[in-house]
């Protein structure tokens, strides 16, 4: 990631993304730096994000490690924590601002209207205590439902998931990874929020468990009527699952789209690269279930123009100065970059 003395942050800001009156989630110029000594490590860079009535199909966010996609998953939580901090913009729900929240609003606003499954989210069920528990303690907790409604509850949740009613007290140990997948899916379904935040949610598992996995949040989605943030760096995953697309490299978003038209005609350099990498065969549920050679976004990167410049084939002198912004091309699609801008 790119590294600048802090004092020499930018403070300019792009052209703020057409939004509508009705989003649900809108993110404004959003900025996170994590100060190491006297270093600002920039991890967002300017996002700007609708989730509302367009986006109903369900968003994907792709790019490689260390693009920005936990980082902002994360902050619509406002899960942001030192050494990283929130130093530009807004991430409006429903109109209010959660970056301005309290401890009480903030506990109003997680779980309840946006829940996240994180990534290897199924290791991090407590070994010592049987899968129902937790569900049974958010439902208490957040929902104040007495002891012996919210373990009905907690049944009925694991059940949708797939998880009969006889394994509901066994130990995470005695689960396999889909299985405390499963667990974890219905732990961040269980206050029924408008928003579901899914990091990485098949990255340790195999390909048929992934397959599963991916079915579920499909049906869960579909049977909810949830908004679907899903976060990965496999760009194939995204077919079938979601319509729309935003691709991600070094904070930035490079590209915005339709994920039918991204797959089929990237326009961003860096998204062809992510396509141009995949070896891919195509399963009967229309998933692809390839992966990438792309790793990870170099650590050190251009501090002036576009980020991406040292790895882009197509640059030219104004790259290396000028910092593209997203703006929308003759196809409809938003790219960041100076060969259509």
């Amino acid at each position: 990631m790119e590294k600048t003395n802090a004092s020499e942050m930018s403070s300019s800001t792009p052209e703020t993304m057409e939004s509508s009156a009705s989003d649900l989630l809108k993110i404004s110029n959003l900025s996170v730096s994590f100060t190491i000594e006297k270093f600002q490590i920039l991890a967002l860079n300017k996002v700007n994000l609708s989730l509302g009535e367009s986006t109903r199909g369900g968003l994907g966010i792709v790019g490689e490690s260390g693009s920005g996609k936990t980082t902002l998953g994360l902050s619509i939580l406002n899960l942001i924590e030192a050494p990283g901090k929130v130093t530009n913009g807004s991430i409006e729900y429903m109109g209010k601002n959660i970056l301005d929240f309290g401890e009480a609003d903030l506990r109003k606003y997680r779980w309840k209207q946006v829940s996240m499954v994180h990534q290897s989210a199924m290791n991090s069920l407590n070994p010592v205590k049987t899968i129902i528990n937790p569900i049974v303690e958010i439902l208490r907790y957040h929902a104040k439902m007495p002891k012996d409604e919210a373990q009905k509850r907690a049944i009925q949740l694991l059940s949708e998931v797939g998880i009969k009613p006889e394994r509901v007290f066994s130990y995470p140990h005695e689960l396999s990874g889909g299985m405390k997948q499963r667990v974890s899916i219905a732990l961040a379904l269980a206050l029924s929020p408008k928003i579901l935040i899914a990091d990485e949610p098949t990255s340790a598992l195999d390909v048929l468990t992934q397959l599963q996995i991916l079915a579920l949040i499909r049906k869960e989605i579909r049977d909810r009527g949830l908004y679907l943030i899903f976060i990965t760096h496999e760009i194939s995953l995204l077919s079938g699952l979601v319509d729309n697309i935003a691709v991600m490299y070094a904070g930035d978003i490079v590209e915005l789209g339709r994920v039918k038209d991204v797959l089929s005609n990237p326009q961003h350099p860096y998204t062809e690269m992510l396509i141009g990498t995949l070896v891919t065969f195509h399963s009967k549920s229309s998933v692809y279930l390839s992966r990438t050679d792309a790793k990870e976004v170099p650590t050190t990167i251009p501090s002036r123009g576009c980020r991406y410049a040292n790895r882009c084939k197509y640059a030219f002198e104004r790259c290396m100065t000028e910092e593209p912004l997203l703006k929308m091309t003759k196809e409809g699609r938003e790219v960041a970059c100076h060969k259509y801008n």
